[in-house]
């Protein structure tokens, strides 16, 4: 029974830990904190040829604030001034908002105003001006302050030329900007491709190897493929890419069923734009390739190619493109049959490809 009291007690200790965290993150002290913080390296463009000024109206909702709060917020913001830019604030006693009705009258009308909460020279411009003069102030500050969810405080800051009330400067700021994430393209892409190609088949040589008869075939071959990359890019604007690479490729000759086969290739490959990005597919518009990689058949044939790759990407469109490719032959063209005759494959090809990259 006394773990359970104890364990209650701690509980209500760290729910109420929790409310009084909460009550002072949605309080003006701490709102206001967050905006001076701002203020540090934002209010730094204040013109120059300001060098004394004063905050002479005080525009806030007074059901939203207390009188406590305003003027919290407008020391701070005082504070920040003189902290961050040197320039003098001044306070004259004329500029203070007070609670009073002001009537204006002659011999004819008479008229009441109600200036509660702003001060009297705020009602007159030759009053502002003669104020302005006397304590020396060349800008006057005007401070709109705002509460609402999910944004805590909003201040709203206009300096205000006393003469011609020209708007010299403005900035706003909120204590709980919303933090906006973004999104860094990492460069990785994956790419399909398939198309077509052709490479000549160069000759037959019989197993037997007492007749040694070698038949030259000297006819090209077509050479369907498909393929799947994964690349990830190596540097800062993508511009460059390593990978790795998969496919299938599928020979067929119209000339001699020898040289029909189906060979699986892996290797690695490399991608380097030539290009500047273009701003409509968010890349670049041509970039080479080159391709290492091995391609050994999927059937009793027995041997494997050797190849590197070269090839320039037309890419169309964020996700389309085309490849055009030279595959050079540099070791293995020369494969074992079944029934051990070989078969040799010219060491050049050429083809066209299709691209989707996602």
């Amino acid at each position: 029974m006394k773990k359970i009291f104890f364990l209650g007690i701690i509980l209500i200790s760290h729910l109420n830990e929790r409310l009084v965290a909460q009550d002072y993150e949605n309080g003006v002290p701490y709102q206001m904190e967050q905006i001076y913080k701002q203020m540090s390296y934002q209010i730094n463009d204040i013109p120059s040829s300001i060098k004394r000024l004063a905050v002479y109206k005080l525009n806030y909702n007074p059901m939203r604030f207390t009188v406590q709060e305003m003027e919290y917020i407008r020391g701070e913001i005082e504070a920040a001034i003189r902290e961050y830019t040197g320039i003098t604030v001044v306070s004259p006693p004329e500029l203070e908002p007070n609670d009073k009705m002001k009537i204006i009258g002659n011999d004819s009308t008479l008229q009441i105003l109600n200036i509660s909460g702003r001060s009297l020279a705020d009602t007159s411009s030759e009053l502002l001006k003669q104020i302005a003069s006397e304590y020396g102030v060349n800008g006057l500050l005007e401070v709109n302050m705002q509460k609402r969810n999910p944004d805590g405080l909003i201040l709203s800051l206009r300096l205000i030329n006393p003469r011609s009330r020209e708007i010299i400067w403005t900035k706003s700021f909120i204590s709980n900007p919303i933090k906006v994430e973004l999104e860094v393209d990492e460069g990785f892409t994956k790419v399909v491709t398939f198309g077509s190609g052709t490479m000549e088949s160069e000759s037959i040589t019989s197993a037997d190897t007492s007749s040694s008869q070698v038949t030259s075939i000297k006819k090209p071959v077509i050479v369907y493929t498909a393929s799947f990359t994964y690349r990830q890019s190596i540097s800062a604007d993508n511009s460059a890419y390593i990978g790795f690479t998969s496919g299938l490729n599928i020979i067929r000759s119209s000339n001699n069923d020898s040289f029909d086969l189906s060979m699986l290739e892996l290797g690695v490959t490399y991608y380097q734009s030539i290009t500047d990005k273009n701003i409509d597919i968010n890349d670049y518009k041509v970039m080479l390739f080159f391709n290492g990689k091995v391609s050994f058949p999927i059937n009793k044939i027995k041997g494997e190619f050797y190849t590197f790759k070269p090839g320039i990407m037309l890419n169309m469109s964020k996700n389309l493109g085309l490849i055009l490719y030279t595959d050079l032959i540099f070791s293995g063209e020369t494969l074992t049959l079944e029934n051990n005759d070989k078969i040799t494959f010219g060491k050049v090809g050429y083809g066209l490809q299709a691209v989707v990259r996602f």
